[in-house]
């Protein structure tokens, strides 16, 4: 009997779960609907440029629109044609006067740019013929509060011949009023076999520092995001190149480490000043990896590293001519303040001068990121020397325009009438070093909320050769008549430092928006602060940032 029970007892509990099996079955509740990041303005500026593109087939349409205010304690005037309007590191420009000046691009340039992105069909199983794409963008920055394009070289010719009392926010770059001032390449893509571009390019340095800089490359808090020459490894024109050929390969072995993983890049220009180029020939490579470290602990992160070396043939650095301002001793205007005009005789305020170089250099940097901390620091070492070439016939500029021929002096009355060497090709008689180094660090109090600090340091070594290096003060005469002056040393080629501090606050109320204020001091020192008429600068800026 007791069998039988069991038997029953099995037999009643497979009916039940036959039964069971033919009852439909229970679900949740269906899966929510994706967020439709258009159905208002709000539910698209909580969504990220990647998550919501503004696409058409391969094309997508992207932008950064960025514009804040800033005071400076001794600040040069605003200039709508400079990249990003003020001076945010202490230049010659820099004057005594401290004043309040609409600042846009204080975070990152604006810009507004298209990019493609086909997949090409498979040809074959073969690996090497499939997972390739075509690929491309074009690119412009601007100044968001008049839409100028970033032209570096007109704010230059706007302050041509003016003393440095008079004169605005200028300086050479890269970025020159082009229509794709930023980039603008095509070329293909592959995960296997890597990138390769052509066309309009960010060099490797360039790349490499906007990826290690603690500020992102900024302009109001980065002294190398700021100013292009520490990416040109001495001249700001050599941080892009106009016709070159880049590749980038993440290299498919990790050599035996555990979570390693390694790449590799290639940099070469073709054609020089005559195709849009601020050298006549740029080579790069570079090599750098990433690794997990301390896996299990609470110090397990992410390191990046990466070692650029570099060298640029005839690297051009734009400059213009500074006229004086004195107070008259004669005349009916006796007393009064009288400014000159410092371009020379026969010549246009758009004419600009030229000085050459050959630059070698080499970048180390490195970042480790571990939960809501990553740190970062970078070291480089930079060499200029005398360039390949004279370039005594002149040349146009990378911004359109002119640097005149040299007059030779056997024509009759060269010296008299045209004494002026547009072009300087004998500066760095003795060679320039100048090494730079950075150390930061970024903290996430909250996926919405950034703070970071950081501090930038470059020396130069002493290249004045047999001139003596002494104390010399330099007397400045405002338009008001009002005079100071500045002591440095008496050679813009005499050893010397500048240095920077930084700090950022960054809120992202939403996704597509930057909130943020900081503050950049910088200092000059030495032959650095050659001509200069202040030595310090304390610049806070605080804007707002939304990119698309």
């Amino acid at each position: 009997m007791k069998k039988l029970g069991i038997a029953l007892a099995v037999a009643v509990a497979s009916v039940g779960a036959a039964r069971a099996a033919d009852l439909p079955t229970t679900k949740g509740p269906p899966a929510a609907p994706p967020v439709n990041c258009y159905a208002s303005i709000w539910s698209w500026l909580d969504s990220t440029p990647a998550d919501c593109p503004l696409s058409y087939g391969p094309f997508t349409l992207y932008g950064t629109l960025d514009g804040g205010l800033g005071w400076e304690s001794h600040g040069a005037g605003y200039n709508a044609a400079w990249n990003n309007g003020v001076s945010n590191i202490v230049t010659k420009q820099s004057r005594p006067q401290s004043q309040w000046l609409w600042t846009p691009n204080g975070l990152s340039q604006s810009v507004i740019g298209l990019k493609m992105s086909q997949p090409l069909p498979s040809l074959s199983s073969s690996p090497f013929l499939s997972g390739w794409s075509v690929i491309g963008t074009w690119e412009l920055g601007f100044n968001p509060f008049y839409g100028y394009l970033a032209d570096a070289q007109r704010s230059q010719v706007q302050n041509n011949g003016r003393a440095l009392t008079q004169q605005n926010a200028n300086a050479d770059s890269s970025r020159t009023g082009q229509y794709d001032n930023s980039q603008r390449f095509i070329g293909v893509s592959n995960p296997a076999y890597g990138t390769l571009t052509v066309g309009r390019v960010y060099t490797l340095s360039l790349d490499q520092i906007n990826s290690y800089d603690p500020m992102g490359g900024s302009y109001a808090f980065s002294p190398i995001g700021y100013s292009g020459s520490y990416a040109g490894f001495g001249d700001t024109e050599a941080a892009r190149a106009n016709t070159a050929v880049k590749y980038r390969l993440n290299v498919p072995y990790n050599f035996g480490l555990t979570g390693a993983s390694f790449r590799v890049a290639g940099l070469a220009q073709w054609g020089g000043y005559d195709q849009g180029n601020g050298t006549n020939g740029l080579y790069q490579g570079q090599v750098g990896g990433d690794f997990h470290l301390f896996g299990g602990t609470p110090y397990a992160g992410a390191l990046s590293v990466d070692f650029t070396g570099s060298w640029a043939k005839d690297a051009v650095n734009v400059g213009t001519f500074t006229g004086t301002c004195s107070v008259l001793t004669h005349g009916i205007y006796a007393g009064q303040v009288g400014c000159t005009d410092g371009v020379p005789m026969f010549y246009s305020n758009t004419d600009v001068t030229a000085t050459l170089s050959n630059n070698t250099g080499f970048l180390a940097t490195a970042k480790y990121k571990v939960q809501a901390l990553t740190v970062y620091g970078g070291y480089a070492w930079l060499r200029q020397t005398n360039p390949s070439n004279d370039y005594l016939n002149g040349f146009e500029t990378i911004g359109g325009w002119n640097v005149p021929a040299t007059i030779p002096s056997t024509f009759p009355n060269a010296k008299k009438f045209w004494p002026t060497a547009w072009t300087n090709f004998t500066n760095y008689n003795v060679p320039r070093i100048a090494p730079f180094f950075w150390v930061g660090a970024k903290y996430a109090i909250t996926p919405q909320l950034d703070v970071t600090g950081a501090f930038y340091w470059l020396q130069q070594t002493d290249y004045a050769g047999t001139t003596a290096c002494v104390p010399a003060n330099t007397t400045f005469v405002q338009p008001n008549g009002n005079k100071f002056t500045v002591t440095t040393l008496s050679s813009g080629k005499c050893a010397g430092q500048t240095d920077f501090i930084s700090a950022l606050i960054d809120y992202r109320p939403v996704k597509r928006v930057d909130l943020y204020a900081g503050l950049m001091i910088s200092n000059v020192y030495g032959g650095l602060a050659n001509g200069y008429q202040v030595t310090q600068l304390v610049a806070p800026t605080a804007g707002l940032r939304i990119k698309f």
